[in-house]
Order: structure tokens, then sequence, then C-alpha cells
């Protein structure tokens, strides 16, 4: 359904000949009625499908759900660069496509400036997948092991122990390495908690330090992008 237009309004469009449904500005006698159109813009956006059209990559909002409707199916870009493209829009490019079709919008853009739109053909799963999955974790699990053992080297993690089971009085407990035990565990609970990620779980809904890094790294990413590419 289109706007409400109010009987006042009907009547006098009906006089000054204005069909309401067609545009987005109704102008009689000094009088301007406008359907005003706002345009949420964020900085980064992917996409898998080549053609792309602004309902896409960009929230309207207007008070004519038929309208929202028309300009969401405008086409903004059609990629024609295998598995992987990118562009840069200015969102006077997306102003200049709406107001082909409604040279009369009243429209308002919110958010970013400059927006990257980035392309990627969806692709099958395959063994090689699975395997470079599994090379990624290897190294990670060697790089870790050896990054702790060489911090307990440095520190003497051993003769600290020593030393605690002598000021505690427990050494008949030293051969069964309980302290040793309990450094294990609370060094893999700690990197939980701290990281908050385990088998898909999360401990609270507040963004990981790893993800605020990510974060950081995307719009550093979407920034230089834009610098470089804008404009072309």
């Amino acid at each position: 359904m289109g706007r409400g237009w109010s009987a006042g309004e009907i009547l006098r469009a009906q006089i000054c000949g204005i069909n309401l449904s067609g545009g987005a500005i109704l102008e009689c006698g000094g009088i301007v009625m406008s359907e005003k159109i706002y345009l949420k813009i964020g900085q980064r956006r992917f996409v898998k499908k080549p053609k792309v059209t602004i309902g896409d990559v960009i929230t309207v909002y207007c008070k004519d759900r038929d309208m929202i409707e028309k300009i969401g199916h405008l086409t903004l870009v059609e990629f024609t660069l295998g598995k992987y493209d990118r562009k840069v829009f200015d969102a006077l490019d997306v102003v200049g496509i709406i107001q082909k079709d409604y040279p009369d919008a009243d429209i308002e853009c919110l958010g970013e400036c400059d927006f990257v739109v980035e392309y990627k053909k969806p692709e099958k799963e395959c063994a090689m997948h699975w395997i470079k999955v599994a090379m990624i974790c290897l190294i990670t699990m060697v790089g870790s092991g050896y990054g702790i053992i060489a911090y307990n080297n440095d520190v003497s993690t051993t003769d600290i122990f020593d030393r605690v089971y002598e000021l505690l009085g427990a050494s008949a407990f030293e051969p069964t390495n309980i302290m040793e035990i309990a450094y294990a565990v609370g060094l893999f609970v700690g990197i939980v908690i701290f990281y908050d990620h385990f088998a898909g779980q999360k401990l609270s809904k507040a963004p990981t330090p790893l993800e605020v890094e990510m974060d950081k790294y995307d719009k550093d990413i979407s920034e230089s992008v834009i610098d470089r590419e804008g404009g072309k």
C-alpha cells in the first residue's frame, strides 16, 4: 500500500490533476507535500550474487511501502569479474540512481558517505577446505604450545613450584604433580573465559577481545579501500 493521503490532500491533487501514486512530491497552490526517503548506509557490505540492488546493501525507509519496495529493487551494480570483485560507492551515486525514477524525491542519507560493496561467489565446501582448516588448527596448536613452554622456561616455573611445595610444607604431594595439574587446568579455563569462546558457545553477549580487534581490523580495511579506490 502507498502512503495514506488525507481527504484534503486527495481533493487538492484531483483539482491540480496530480497522480499521488506516481511521485514523491505533491505540489499545488504553493503547498508542498513531500514523501521523505531515508537511506541508512553502512561502511562495508558483502554480497553473494553479481547483480546487486539498493535493497541488498542499504536500508530504505519512507511511509510509502510500495516506494520502499521499488527503490529496493533498483540495480546498484552488476559485477562481472568471476569469483571476487569490489566497488566503492558514494552516497550521491545512490541518490542519482533513485532520482532517475523519482526526480523530485526528498532523500536524506544517514550513516556513511562512502561505502564498499564486495562480491564473492559462493563456493562449495570440498576436501581442500577441511585440509586447510586442519593445517591452521595444527599450526596454531604447535605455536601456542611452543610459546607456553618458552615462557615456563624463561620464568623457571618448575623451580617456582618446588619452592611453593617447600613453603606450604607439602613436599609429600610433589610426586603427584597436583600443582602442575592445577596450573594447566587454570591456564585452559583462563583462556576460555578471556576469549569467551568454547565449542561455539559464549558466556556473555558482550563482544570478546578478539571480536573487538577483528572489528577494528575490518574498519581499517574499509577505510583503506575507500581512500585508495574511491572516486575511480
